[in-house]
C-alpha cells in the first residue's frame, strides 16, 4: 500500500526502510532514488537527535512541543488518509510552532512539517531531483536554517513558490541562493505582479548605486538591483501572476532604466540627464518585447560632441563587462550605418543619408523597431520623425525579394547546423516567420497606411487585421502562435540564462520542459508545437513566398439501402433481344464495374431506366435514392433477381478472387444478378446527357462501400443525400403518411408475398425499399405500380439473415411495424440535424424496441405523428446521444417521449425535492438509496435534456435552470443521506463546547452562477463551523466526520459520461492537495486579504453560492465572500491575460477556433464581466452576482457600460453558450470544443443542431462576427495602453483560471 507523505517522512530514520523507500520515490519519477532519499533523510536530520528523543519532557517557558508534536501527528494522521493532502488547519496549527521556541524537538517537528509538504508538492514536478537538491543548497545558504523552517512550516505556498522555481530556471534558483532573503518578497504575491514604470525602474537602480561605499563598483550594485527585478519578473511569470504582454513589457523597461543608469554614468554624473547624446534600441528592447536573455541592439546618435564617442565605449563597457555579479546584456551595435566597419556614434544627418544612398532594405526593415531608450529623447524622436517615410517607400517586389533572402539565408545555416526542427525563433513556422509578415505587410502598406506602423509585433498583428491586411483567422492564429512560441523561448531561457532557441534533442529534458509549460507530457506539447509551426509557415508562404491555393475538400457520396422486386416472369416481361443484351452487359461486369446503367427516354417526357449487377443487399435501396437525388420520381418498375445462371458471372467472380480487399465471406457468398427496369419521370427541366454516366458512377462507389465498408455505412451516406433532396423539395411536405400491409405465405416460392398501400408521394419508394433492407428483407421480385396518386407494390421477400420465407408471426408483425414506422421516419429525416445517424440509430432503436416484451404497447406511442418529429429530431443529434445516453436510458425514453404534452410543462425545484423524498424512502440502506438517486438523476436530467433538444424551454438561462435546479435538489439529498449513513456510525458533529456544528455547502463554476448546460459537471466545497469531535459510540474528530462526508457524498453519485453531472472539489483551498473538507477559520485564513490564495483561486469566489447544509453558515460565507472581493482594490488586467495565455496555450488547438478558450471566445466573454464586476462591485452592490447574463444585465441598466457594448456582448456570451452545448450535445465530450471547419460535414452537423438548415455560411459568419467583436470589447476595456475607459483602473489584484477543470474553473 502506497505510504502517506507523513510515513514517508517518518520512516527515513529506519534505515531498514531504505529499499521501500527508494521504490517509492522512483515511482514518483525520482532519476536517483538513493541519493533523493539521502538528501531528505539530511534535511530532515539537519545534525539533530531523534525526533522522539525527549520529546516527554518539557521545554520550559511554559511551552510543551511534545503536546504539540502528538497534535501535529494526529492531524497527520488525518491528512494521511490522502496522500499529499495539507489541510489549512494544520497550516494554522504549524504557524503556532514558530513562537514555541529554539528547542530541538520543536526544530525538528517544524522539519517534519515541512517536509511532509515539500515531498508532497515535489511529487507532481517535472523534475523532482533537481527540486530536492536546490532546495538543500537553499537551506544550507540561509544564515538560519530553524527560522527558515518555522517560516515555511507557517507558510506552505512558500514551500511551493521556492520548488517551482528550483525546477523552472537554474538562473532565478542562483539569483536566490545568493540573496535567499529574497523568498519573503516572493511570497507576497499580492505586490509581486505590480507593474513598474521606467522611471520606477531606474529610481530603483539610482538607489542601489547611492547606497553603495566609497570605492565600491557601482556597476556590481546596479548588477544586483537587475537581478532582483529578473527574480521578481520570472517569479510573476512562472507563477502566473503577469502576462506575457506584461512580462517583456517589464523586461524591456529594466533594460530602458538600467542604460539610462550607465548612460549617466558613463556621462559623469548620475544625477543629471545626457543632453546631446541618445540612444536608441532596435530589435526586441526597440519593440518593448524583450527576452530574459536576449542582445540588446543598440544605435547611438550625437549632435557631434567629440567625447561622446568615449561615453558610448563606456556605456557598452558597463552593459558588457562581467564580475562575480554577472553582467547586465550583451550589446549588439552592428546595426548602426555601415556595421562594424562604421563610427560607433553618428549624427542624425550623416545616419539619414546612408539610409537614403545606401542602406539595404534589410536595415530599413531594422529600423522599424527603433525605439527611444535613454539619454536625449528630443533629439531621438526628432530623427525617428524623419526617417518614417524612408521606411516605408521601398517598392514591395523588392522588400519581398530581400524578406524572402534573408529568412532563407537562416534557414540554409540552420539547415547546415542540423537544426530544421524545433527552432522556436528562426525556423519554419517560427517566430521570425510572424515578424517577417509584420514587417514585409508594415513596409509596403505603411506609407499609404500610417495607422499600421508599430514597434510592437503583437501590436501591429492587432492594427493590420483592423485595417484588413490579415484575415481574422490570420490575426488570431499568429497572435496565439507568437506567445506560444515566446513562451517556450523563454522557458528555455529561464533555464540557464542562455541564448537558446532550440527545442531540446533530449528527450528526457524535451518532457521536462513540456512539463514545465503545464503540458502532462511531450507527444502533447510536440502536437501543439507543430499545429502552431504548420499555420505560421502557412500564412508566411502566403504573403512572402508563393500565394496559396486552398484546397477543394471533396464531400463524400451519402448513401442508403432497400431492394424491392416483381410478380410478371423475367422472361414475359423482356423480349428475346433485351435479354441478350442483358447477358452481354452481366458478362462484362467485374468487381471495379459491378453495375451497369441504360437509360433512354420516352414519349411522355419519362426515361426507362435498366439497371443490372451484382445482387448485395441494400442495392434496391441505393438505386431508388440515388434517382430520387438525381430528380427522378419512379412511377412503375420491375425488379427482378437471379434471373440468370451465376456462370453468366464468372468474369465478376474471377475479380472478386483476385481482389484483396474482399473479405472471405465475400469470396464464399452465392453470386446472384440482378435486373431492375424504372419508368422514372424528371422533376427537373432538362436532363444533361452525362447525368446517366454521373449516377452509374454514383452507384458503382456506393456498391463499393457497402462491400468493404459495410451495408450500414452506404445507409447513412445516402440518408443524408435523400434527406438534402427532400428539404430542397416543397412538395415532400412533413405529413406522415398512412401505410396498408398485407403479408401473405408463398410456399411454392418458399418466399413471403407482402403487399403495400399507401398515398404516393416525392422519393416514397425510397423510404419503403430503405426499411425493407434496414429489417433485414431480402427482396426476390417486385412489382411497383402506381394507381392515380396510389402506390400498389406487391413484393416475393425471404429472410435475408436465414434464407427462406418468414414463418414466424411475431417477426411478421414486427416486419409489418418497422416497415411502417421506418417508412414515415425516412420521410421525416429532413428534421434531423444529421440524417445519417437518425436513420442507423433509429435502425438500433427498433431493435431494443422488439427486445421488450410489451413492444407493442410502446410502439402505440410512436404511431403518433409528433412522437415520430420527436424521435427523428433526437436520434440525429449526434453518435455520442444515441450511444451514450439515449440508448443507455432505453427505459427513461419511451415513458418521457409517450407524454409529449407533460415535456411541455417544466418541474419545479419544489417538485423535484418531494419526488425525490417519496422515492428515496427513509429506510433505504446505503446501496439502494445511492441507486434511487441516481436513476431519478438520469431520469430527470434526462428529460430536462429532451425538453431542451426539442425546443420545449424558452430562452438558454431556462435550461441551465432548471439542470441548477435538479443538480442542488439531487446534492443536498445525497448529502442528508450520507450524513445519516455517518451518523448511525459516529454519531453528530459537536464544537469543543459541545454545541451542533454546522456545516454547509458551497457551489462555484457554472453549477454556482446557475448556469450549467449540457455535459457541465458540479464544482462544490464543504466548510464546516469549527473543530470538535462527535458524540456517537465510534467518536472521531469533526475534521474526520466531514472528510468522509465528502466522500461518501462523492462516491454516491455516479457519472454516466465524463463532465455530464461529474463531482468536482478542486476548488477547495489547496487544491488536490487540501482536505476534502475545509474548516471556517481555514476557508477565512486562506482567502482573505493577504491570505496563501492564489489570485485565480479568490476570482473563482465570484460564483460561491450556498445550495445546501446550513444557510445562515453559508450566507455567512457569501458575505465574507464579497467583503474580500469587493473592498475597492484595483484589479490586474494583466494578470487575468496571463492566465488566458496559459489556457490558449495548454487547451485549444492551432487549426481551430475552440468556443469555450480561444481569444474571442466565451471564457473572455465571462472574464471580462467578471472583471468589471470586481472593479466595480464595491460602490454597485448589484453587481455582486454569480450569474453571468445578470451581471451583464445590471452594468447596462446602471450604464456602467454603454449600451451597445452590454448588448454585443450579450449576444456574444449567448451565442458561445449555444455554439458549446451543440458541440457537447454532437461530440458527447465536455473537453473538445473546437469548431469544425466550416467546410466539412461536422459543421453542417453543428448548423442544423442551431437551427441553421441549409445556412452553414450564415453560421461560419455569424461566428466570426462574435469573435470579432468579444476581441474588441476584451482588447479596449483591459489594455491599459488603451485610454477609451479611464474609469476602469488598472492594478494589483490579479485573477483568472489557470486551466480548465482545476483550481478557479469557469467550465460550462
Amino acid at each position: 500500500m502506497q505510504p502517506t507523505w507523513r510515513e514517508l517522512i517518518e520512516s527515513l530514520r529506519d534505515p531498514d526502510q531504505s529499499a521501500r523507500i527508494e521504490e517509492f520515490l522512483a515511482r514518483l519519477e525520482f532519476e536517483n532514488p538513493s541519493q533523493a532519499r539521502q538528501r531528505l533523510t539530511q534535511l530532515l536530520l539537519g545534525g539533530s537527535r531523534s525526533l522522539y528523543q525527549g520529546a516527554e519532557r518539557s521545554t520550559g517557558a511554559g511551552a510543551n512541543p511534545a503536546a504539540g508534536a502528538s497534535k501535529a501527528r494526529a492531524d497527520a494522521g488525518r491528512a494521511g488518509s490522502q496522500p499529499g493532502s495539507v489541510t489549512p488547519d494544520q497550516v494554522l496549527e504549524r504557524s503556532q510552532l514558530i513562537h514555541l521556541g529554539r528547542n530541538r524537538q520543536t526544530s525538528e517537528i517544524v522539519r517534519m512539517a515541512t517536509l511532509e509538504q515539500l515531498i508532497a508538492i515535489v511529487s507532481s514536478l517535472p523534475h523532482p531531483d533537481q527540486s530536492i537538491l536546490n532546495f538543500e543548497r537553499y537551506i544550507q545558504k540561509y544564515p538560519d536554517p530553524d527560522h527558515l523552517y518555522s517560516y515555511l512550516a507557517a507558510h506552505p505556498r512558500a514551500v511551493e513558490i521556492l520548488l517551482k522555481l528550483f525546477v523552472g530556471s537554474q538562473y532565478l534558483t542562483g539569483i536566490l541562493l545568493r540573496r535567499p532573503a529574497l523568498l519573503e518578497q516572493l511570497t507576497h504575491h499580492h505586490r509581486l505582479a505590480d507593474l513598474r514604470s521606467r522611471q520606477e525602474f531606474f529610481e530603483g537602480a539610482v538607489e542601489a548605486v547611492s547606497a553603495l561605499q566609497p570605492g565600491a563598483d557601482p556597476a556590481n550594485a546596479v548588477r544586483r538591483f537587475r537581478h532582483s527585478e529578473m527574480l521578481r519578473i520570472g517569479a510573476c511569470d512562472t507563477f502566473g501572476l503577469m502576462d506575457f504582454r506584461g512580462v517583456v513589457n517589464q523586461l524591456s523597461l529594466l533594460a530602458d532604466a538600467v542604460v539610462e543608469c550607465g548612460l549617466r554614468l558613463a556621462a559623469g554624473n548620475l544625477y543629471a540627464s545626457v543632453s546631446g547624446f541618445t540612444v536608441l534600441a532596435l530589435g526586441k528592447l526597440g519593440g518593448e518585447e524583450l527576452n530574459y536573455s536576449s542582445d540588446i541592439d543598440l544605435v547611438f546618435l550625437h549632435r557631434g560632441n567629440t567625447d561622446d564617442l568615449l561615453v558610448a565605449q563606456r556605456l557598452v563597457r558597463f552593459l558588457n563587462d562581467a564580475s562575480d555579479e554577472g553582467f547586465l546584456y550583451r550589446v549588439d551595435t552592428r546595426l548602426r550605418p555601415w556595421g562594424r566597419s562604421g563610427n560607433l556614434v553618428s549624427t542624425p544627418e550623416a545616419y539619414l543619408t546612408y539610409l537614403s544612398r545606401h542602406a539595404a532594405i534589410w536595415e530599413k526593415q531594422a529600423l522599424i523597431k527603433a525605439r527611444v531608450i535613454a539619454g536625449d529623447f528630443a533629439l531621438g524622436e526628432e530623427f525617428l520623425g524623419l526617417i518614417e517615410n524612408v521606411i516605408h517607400g521601398a517598392p514591395e517586389s523588392a522588400v519581398r525579394a530581400s524578406i524572402r533572402e534573408s529568412k532563407q539565408k537562416i534557414e540554409q545555416g540552420l539547415v547546415r547546423r542540423g537544426r530544421q526542427w524545433g527552432e522556436v525563433k528562426s525556423g519554419m513556422g517560427s517566430i521570425r516567420d510572424i515578424e517577417f509578415i509584420v514587417q514585409y505587410l508594415q513596409m509596403t502598406r505603411g506609407l499609404t497606411h500610417p495607422h499600421i506602423r508599430s514597434r510592437n509585433t503583437l501590436d501591429s498583428l492587432v492594427r493590420l487585421a483592423d485595417q484588413g491586411f490579415l484575415q481574422a483567422d490570420e490575426y488570431r492564429q499568429l497572435t496565439v502562435g507568437y506567445v506560444f512560441l515566446r513562451t517556450i523561448e523563454h522557458a528555455i531561457q529561464l533555464m540557464h540564462n542562455k541564448q537558446d532557441h532550440a527545442l531540446p534533442e533530449n528527450e528526457r529534458e524535451l518532457s521536462y520542459l513540456a512539463r514545465r509549460l503545464d503540458f502532462p507530457d511531450a507527444a502533447t506539447f510536440i502536437r501543439h508545437y507543430e499545429d502552431h509551426s504548420r499555420e505560421i509557415r502557412r500564412i508566411y508562404e502566403k504573403y512572402l513566398l508563393t500565394e496559396t491555393v486552398e484546397p477543394i475538400e471533396i464531400q463524400p457520396l451519402h448513401t442508403a439501402s432497400v431492394e424491392t422486386f416483381g410478380l410478371v416472369s423475367y422472361e414475359k416481361a423482356f423480349s428475346k433481344e433485351e435479354r441478350q443484351k442483358h447477358r452481354d452487359w452481366l458478362q462484362e461486369l467485374t468487381i471495379e464495374q459491378s453495375v451497369r446503367v441504360d437509360a433512354n427516354s420516352m414519349p411522355d417526357g419519362a426515361y426507362r431506366v435498366t439497371v443490372l449487377g451484382v445482387d448485395e443487399p441494400g442495392d434496391l435501396s441505393m438505386i431508388c435514392g440515388l434517382l430520387f437525388v438525381y430528380g427522378f420520381d419512379i412511377c412503375s418498375g420491375d425488379v427482378f433477381t437471379d434471373c440468370h445462371p451465376s456462370e453468366i458471372l464468372t468474369r465478376y467472380a474471377q475479380s472478386l478472387r483476385t481482389n484483396k480487399r474482399v473479405t472471405r465471406e465475400v469470396h464464399q457468398q452465392h453470386l446472384r444478378d440482378f435486373v431492375d427496369v424504372f419508368h422514372a419521370k424528371p422533376l427537373v427541366d432538362a436532363v444533361v446527357p452525362e447525368l446517366w454516366q454521373r449516377y452509374e458512377d454514383d452507384l458503382r462507389t456506393l456498391k463499393h462501400v457497402a462491400r468493404t465498408k459495410g451495408h450500414a455505412e452506404a445507409q447513412g451516406l445516402l440518408a443524408k443525400r435523400v434527406a438534402a433532396a427532400l428539404r430542397g423539395n416543397e412538395s415532400s411536405g412533413s405529413r406522415l403518411l398512412p401505410v396498408e400491409i398485407s403479408v401473405q405465405d408463398a410456399r411454392e416460392r418458399q418466399a413471403t408475398l407482402l403487399c403495400l398501400k399507401a398515398d404516393d408521394s416525392i422519393g416514397f419508394l425510397y423510404e419503403f425499399t430503405n426499411a425493407l433492407a434496414i429489417c433485414g428483407v431480402a427482396i426476390e421480385q417486385m412489382a411497383i405500380r402506381n394507381e392515380g396518386h396510389r402506390v400498389h407494390d406487391t413484393l416475393l421477400i425471404t429472410d435475408a439473415r436465414r434464407g427462406g420465407r418468414i414463418q414466424d408471426d411475431r417477426h411478421v408483425e414486427e416486419l409489418k411495424a418497422a416497415i411502417a414506422l421506418i417508412q414515415q421516419f425516412t420521410h421525416l429525416l429532413p428534421k434531423a440535424p444529421n440524417p445519417e445517424a437518425a436513420l442507423v440509430h433509429f435502425r438500433q432503436f427498433l431493435q431494443e424496441l422488439f427486445l421488450q416484451e410489451a413492444w407493442w404497447e410502446q410502439l402505440s406511442s410512436l404511431e403518433r405523428p409528433e412522437v415520430l418529429d420527436a424521435l427523428a429530431k433526437l436520434l440525429g443529434i449526434s453518435d455520442f446521444l444515441w450511444q451514450d445516453f439515449l440508448r443507455l436510458q432505453h427505459s427513461n425514453l419511451f415513458p418521457v417521449l409517450a407524454d409529449v404534452e407533460g415535456l411541455q410543462i417544466a418541474t419545479t425545484k419544489e417538485q423535484l425535492a418531494e419526488e425525490l423524498r417519496q422515492e428515496i424512502f427513509q429506510g433505504a440502506d446505503l446501496s439502494r438509496w445511492q441507486l434511487r438517486l441516481n436513476s431519478f438523476k438520469d431520469r430527470e436530467m434526462f428529460r430536462i435534456d429532451m425538453r431542451h433538444i426539442l425546443g420545449y424551454i424558452g430562452p438558454f438561462g431556462h435550461f441551465s435552470n432548471e439542470l441548477t435546479d435538479l443538480a442542488e435538489v439531487v446534492v443536498s439529498r445525497a448529502f442528508e443521506m450520507s450524513l445519516r449513513e455517518l451518523t448511525w456510525r459516529h454519531g453528530s458533529p459537536l464544537l469543543h463546547a459541545g454545541s451542533p456544528c454546522s456545516w454547509t455547502v458551497l457551489a462555484l463554476g457554472k453549477c454556482g452562477g446557475k448556469e450549467m448546460g449540457f455535459a457541465s459537471d458540479i464544482e462544490l466545497m464543504l466548510v464546516y463551523e469549527g473543530e470538535g469531535k462527535t458524540d456517537g459510540p465510534r467518536p472521531i474528530a469533526t475534521s474526520e466526520f466531514f472528510h468522509r462526508l465528502v466522500e461518501l457524498f462523492s462516491q454516491s453519485i455516479f457519472a454516466r459520461q465524463e463532465g455530464i453531472f461529474r463531482i468536482d472539489l478542486r476548488l477547495r483551498p489547496y487544491g488536490k492537495a487540501g482536505n476534502l473538507a475545509v474548516s471556517k477559520e481555514a476557508f477565512i485564513s486562506y482567502f482573505g486579504f493577504g491570505g496563501p490564495a492564489w489570485p485565480y483561486e479568490r476570482q473563482a469566489l465570484v460564483k460561491l453560492r450556498h445550495v445546501a447544509g446550513d444557510q445562515e453558515l453559508g450566507k455567512a460565507l457569501e458575505a465574507f465572500r464579497d467583503q474580500v472581493l469587493y473592498s475597492g482594490q484595483k484589479f490586474d488586467f494583466a494578470a487575468m491575460r496571463a492566465l488566458r495565455e496559459r489556457q490558449v496555450r495548454q487547451l485549444s488547438n492551432s487549426d481551430g477556433f475552440n468556443a469555450k478558450l480561444s481569444p474571442g471566445g466565451l471564457v473572455d466573454c465571462e472574464y471580462l464581466v467578471q472583471a468589471l464586476q470586481l472593479t466595480w462591485g464595491s460602490t454597485h452592490p448589484e453587481l455582486r452576482t454569480t450569474n453571468t447574463r445578470e451581471a451583464l444585465r445590471m452594468m447596462r441598466d446602471l450604464a456602467l457600460l454603454p449600451l451597445d457594448d452590454a448588448e454585443k456582448l450579450k449576444a456574444a456570451y449567448r451565442f458561445h453558450r449555444a455554439l458549446i452545448d451543440a458541440l457537447r450535445m454532437v461530440r458527447g465530450d465536455a473537453r473538445d470544443l473546437t469548431v469544425p471547419p466550416a467546410s466539412s460535414e461536422e459543421f453542417e452537423f453543428l448548423a442544423r443542431r442551431l437551427g441553421y438548415h441549409d445556412r452553414e455560411a450564415e453560421l461560419a459568419s455569424e461566428m466570426e462576427k462574435h469573435i470579432q467583436v468579444v476581441t474588441e470589447l476584451v482588447r479596449r476595456w483591459t489594455d491599459p495602453n488603451l485610454d477609451s475607459h479611464p474609469d476602469v483602473e488598472m492594478a494589483s489584484v490579479p485573477g483568472a483560471v489557470l486551466e480548465e477543470g482545476t483550481h478557479g474553473s469557469i467550465g460550462l
